[in-house]
């Protein structure tokens, strides 16, 4: 009988560590109130990284992905990025940075997964550039924004939601 209660006791532990709530740190879980809470900040963000990174941008139509199969648990995600931006790689990510920055989000350069990984209240944002033969000057600067929690829709919301352009 003790080793049910323990494996009980253990299996509710285990989901109240992984399940998001409204009260997390990363912010609420709710696909409506995060896709508004993102569109915002990728419409403020983008023409400030356009205007300080340069090169011709596209893309940025954010679209939600349910992961893992019909499991109700939704991805955010707007990608895009620009080409031939000026300057050497280490120039453009200390200029994507410096805007990541200032828009309040938290600065990782993992170097393996991505140039820069940055992160607020829940929205994530992943740098990855892609360098000419040279190694200087940067061919490509892909930037994605994107939920960093699972969310979920109840009402079917982001399964209904369809594509929204972000980029003007």
């Amino acid at each position: 009988m003790t080793r049910i209660l323990l494996a009980v006791l253990f299996a509710a532990l285990a989901t109240a560590c992984t399940s998001g709530t409204s009260t997390d740190p990363g912010g609420e879980t709710d696909a409506e109130a995060f896709k508004t809470r993102m569109d915002a900040f990728v419409r403020e963000t983008l023409p400030k990284l356009q205007a300080e990174v340069g090169g011709e941008w596209g893309g940025y139509t954010a679209r939600f992905f349910e992961k893992g199969g019909n499991t109700g648990q939704w991805e955010y995600t707007a990608g895009g990025g620009t080409s031939r931006p000026p300057g050497t790689g280490e120039e453009v990510l200390d200029k994507v940075e410096a805007v990541l920055r200032e828009q309040g989000m938290e600065i990782t350069r993992p170097g393996v997964t991505s140039d820069i990984a940055a992160r607020k209240d829940g929205i994530m944002v992943v740098v990855l550039r892609a360098l000419e033969s040279d190694v200087e000057s940067v061919s490509a600067l892909k930037v994605e924004f994107r939920s960093e929690n699972r969310l979920s829709s109840s009402d079917d919301f982001a399964e209904d939601a369809g594509d929204t352009p972000l980029l003007k």
